[in-house]
């Protein structure tokens, strides 16, 4: 008997937004891909989230977002595991490795982080957005960031690597209109994941101070005094990929705690 069910592609399933969105792309009763670079990690995300939904139905799926072979062989395997996608949600993403000067910086940094936050997304719309069925209700969501929103100094390589997602997100939905595809973004602020922490615990160490001092100084300038848990950022998703969302497109949701507000 075929299965019904609504089918959800998701890049950076290992990470600490990703599994979190299998998580609750599979309770909402989608059929999920999990996918990202280390297939191991992805199938533990996948069996733990089987073990808690009897009636889970996850593809695990090795992927590299900036490669265009990866990205064709995930379309391919997805052509033959469900014919369709219905919600394409792209959380694979990079972070700069240091705060350095535009002028000192090292092509290959450069190319790193533009060839999985932008190239990597052009890509995956390409690659993947041929699978969801014109006129459906289907959906694209990509994650930007409120640094993608204004330039900050010493991290030209991201910001402008995510106000390029921001742009190439308005340009396919205008471009998807016709055929009922809705595009468009989430901009999340601090997240309170391991890779957010590790950057505290970075910083803590180069200033002298402790973990907890670092995150207090760093959540104070937060309006809501907190960094987002995970959680905050796939509801934004979950919300622009249902149908509750049906009259949004080209749209940056800001999901920040305050830290920047238009």
């Amino acid at each position: 008997m075929a299965d019904n069910r609504k089918v959800a592609f998701i890049t950076g399933a290992g990470g600490g937004q990703g599994k979190v969105a299998v998580e609750k792309f599979v309770g909402e009763g989608y059929r999920v891909v999990a996918a990202d670079l280390f297939l191991d990690a992805v199938e533990a995300v996948c069996d733990a989230v089987s073990s808690r939904h009897a009636d889970a139905d996850i593809l695990a799926v090795g992927l590299d977002q900036s490669d265009e072979e990866s990205l064709r062989a995930a379309s391919r395997q997805v052509r033959e595991w469900s014919g369709r996608i219905d919600a394409l949600l792209l959380f694979a993403g990079v972070v700069q490795r240091d705060g350095v000067p535009l002028l000192s910086m090292r092509t290959e940094e450069w190319d790193r982080v533009h060839g999985v936050n932008l190239r990597g997304v052009f890509l995956a719309c390409r690659e993947l957005a041929p699978l969801i069925p014109a006129n459906s209700g289907g959906s694209i969501v990509t994650i930007s960031s409120w640094w993608g929103q204004s330039g900050h100094p010493f991290y030209a390589a991201y910001c402008s690597s995510k106000a390029g997602v921001i742009s190439l997100t308005q340009c396919l939905a205008s471009e998807l209109a016709d055929s009922g595809i809705r595009v468009n973004s989430v901009a999340p602020g601090n997240i309170d994941t391991e890779m957010h922490r590790a950057a505290l615990r970075g910083e803590a160490e180069e200033r002298g101070i402790t973990f907890e001092e670092m995150k207090a100084i760093e959540w104070e300038k937060i309006p809501l005094k907190a960094a987002g848990p995970p959680s905050s950022i796939v509801d934004a998703a979950f919300w622009l990929a249902s149908e509750h969302s049906a009259y949004v497109t080209g749209a940056t949701i800001d999901v920040n705690g305050g830290v920047k507000m238009r």
